[in-house]
């Protein structure tokens, strides 16, 4: 650390200065407590510095007899554009306050970021005859948030890798697949009844795992497309999409003989074509995991509440319901609580769920107990930030 001599130590001296009801001896109590925890300097009106205190003078390295009659240039790491000091200067010389983030250079070469405040002090004309500047060193956390920075930069190009191959792979896989098909159809046709029953269930076994590679490459394909085929947000209203969704699913419905009831859902700014994957995928996994021999009953609802920002709708089921120490598990991509001679799927259903809510700005979960139903909420915005919506 270098030592200031005494003599700079009073950012005060030779201005006038209300102690607001302090006491002589309280105010320079303040006094040091601000030195000891800010970086202090001041300088006449042409910006040569006047005064630093023992805490510049340490984070800069430099004593106080290299600073004093020197300007701010003797720390200046040439980081910033020159409009950026200019800019400073033309806002202090106004009279005004200007604060800002600022990259320095110590004496040994070395950088320190601060936060800095710099006040001009006015003569009797109104015009600034000095500038007291108060810094707080904020390296650290400037260091965090690059980092935070690289990292996240990093993490999108890993998603977006990820998406691509996701993407690729299931296109690549399609071609392969449909010939697996389609010769094991023929193959069924032509010689089902000429074969031993052994060959017979080979025979099934290849068709029904063609089936479910099939099936599992369109979720894949659906989950990667969350991000890569994502629409404009618009207002959407979400009782015409679970009214086109319960259409869709007029079929399975009469087969279990289920029953979805909804209305007063709001109007929100969203993607319609996701909006209406998410409450596919909910309203579809209430009817596949009911109770055998009990028709299931599914409530699509908007929970009353005090935001006026965002919404919670509520997808309630009569069916078997879970334990909840699964909740995490059961919006994990492959994730399946049954086993897939139990229940369809492929695990893959809820993730798209919990991705296209992501993509929304909102947030999903569940509450359940087994045998009891299950409620699965969802949160989200009536409206979307300007920069989310392009």
């Amino acid at each position: 650390m270098v030592w200031c001599p005494p003599t700079f130590l009073n950012p005060m001296r030779n201005l006038t200065v209300s102690s607001e009801g302090l006491s002589s001896q309280d105010f320079n109590r303040l006094k040091s407590a601000i030195d000891e925890a800010a970086i202090v300097a001041i300088t006449d009106s042409k910006g040569v510095i006047t005064y630093v205190n023992k805490k510049f003078c340490a984070i800069s390295q430099y004593s106080a007899q290299e600073l004093i009659g020197k300007t701010h240039r003797i720390i200046n790491s040439h980081f910033h554009p020159k409009e950026f000091f200019v800019d400073m200067w033309k806002t202090i010389v106004s009279g005004k306050t200007w604060e800002g983030e600022i990259r320095n250079r110590a004496k040994d070469g070395t950088y320190y970021w601060v936060h800095t405040t710099i006040v001009p002090f006015l003569d009797q004309h109104g015009k600034p005859d000095r500038f007291v500047a108060v810094r707080y060193e904020i390296s650290e956390r400037v260091l965090m948030q690059e980092q935070l920075k690289i990292h996240s930069k990093k993490l999108e190009i890993s998603n977006r890798e990820l998406q691509d191959f996701a993407s690729v792979a299931a296109h690549d896989l399609q071609e392969p697949l449909r010939k697996i098909q389609s010769f094991a159809d023929r193959l069924q046709a032509k010689l089902r009844e000429s074969v031993p029953e052994d060959a017979r269930d080979y025979l099934d076994r290849i068709v029904s795992s063609a089936h479910r590679m099939q099936t599992l490459i369109n979720d894949l394909l659906t989950y990667s497309r969350v991000t890569t085929k994502a629409q404009p947000f618009v207002p959407v209203d979400l009782n015409q999409i679970v009214a086109q969704v319960v259409s869709d699913l007029e079929i399975r419905l009469e087969q279990s003989q289920g029953k979805v009831e909804f209305g007063g859902l709001p109007t929100l700014e969203a993607d319609p074509t996701q909006m209406r994957q998410l409450f596919q995928n909910l309203i579809s996994n209430a009817l596949k995991f009911h109770k055998p021999g009990k028709p299931p009953q599914v409530t699509v609802k908007m929970q009353p509440g005090d935001s006026n920002t965002s919404v919670q709708i509520r997808v309630t089921d009569n069916g078997i319901g879970f334990d909840e120490k699964y909740l995490d598990r059961i919006f994990t991509i492959f994730q399946r609580l049954h086993g897939r001679f139990e229940y369809e799927g492929t695990g893959i259903g809820l993730a798209v769920c919990r991705k296209i809510v992501d993509r929304h700005a909102g947030f999903i979960t569940a509450e359940s107990k087994s045998d009891q139903g299950s409620t699965f909420l969802v949160t989200l915005p009536l409206k979307q930030k300007l920069e989310e919506s392009t």
